[in-house]
């Protein structure tokens, strides 16, 4: 039964038909007798041709041109689609609420790391570790990148031991100081 009105249904898209008139007749009136026997309407008992006619009308037809009335113990299924209008309202409302959404989780990860980048902290440096000479790099275990601020500091790890701490000095730039020697170096963050 469902195929037969998933077949109806298909035959008669599209519906533009429907808006172009004021009033839909109805499938036995709209549809051939040829289109009404390939489509299997016929098969239908007169209640579910009637609801099929009266949801087809709520459906495709705009507001205020319907004249059908609901078959009796049916609900009709188009009585809650909204006018286009309402529906471009509701698109419209729907994008601004993730639009804000999704700002929000921005601001608040921005305000996160701002606050990560004014308050000291230890991390742990990714990779192979040799210390640093001019421009070294150093990747952390908590996915940010810092890079030697000077070219002239030149120091060589030998410890196995990569964590570090970072701070902020006196005049507000960051120095990294490796654990396990104390050796410190001006860095600055790149990622």
């Amino acid at each position: 039964m469902l195929r037969v009105m998933t077949a109806c249904l298909i035959c008669l898209l599209p519906m533009w038909a429907f808006t172009q008139s004021d009033v839909f007749k109805g499938l036995a009136e709209e549809m051939t007798s040829a289109e009404r026997e390939a489509s299997g309407v016929e098969e239908l008992s007169g209640a579910q041709q009637e609801f099929l006619n009266n949801w087809l009308r709520d459906r495709f037809i705009p507001t205020g041109s319907n004249t059908a009335t609901p078959v009796a113990g049916v609900q009709s299924m188009g009585a809650g689609t909204l006018t286009d209008v309402e529906q471009e309202k509701a698109i419209e409302a729907e994008v601004e609420r993730r639009v804000n959404e999704e700002l929000a989780a921005a601001e608040e990860l921005e305000a996160a790391r701002a606050q990560a980048l004014t308050e000291p902290f230890d991390a742990t440096i990714a990779g192979n570790f040799a210390g640093w000479s001019g421009k070294s790099i150093f990747p952390l275990d908590n996915g940010q990148v810092w890079r030697q601020r000077t070219g002239s500091s030149k120091y060589r790890h030998t410890r196995g031991d990569n964590k570090v701490h970072f701070k902020k000095n006196i005049i507000g730039l960051w120095t990294m100081t490796v654990l396990s020697t104390g050796r410190s170096v001006g860095v600055r963050r790149i990622d």
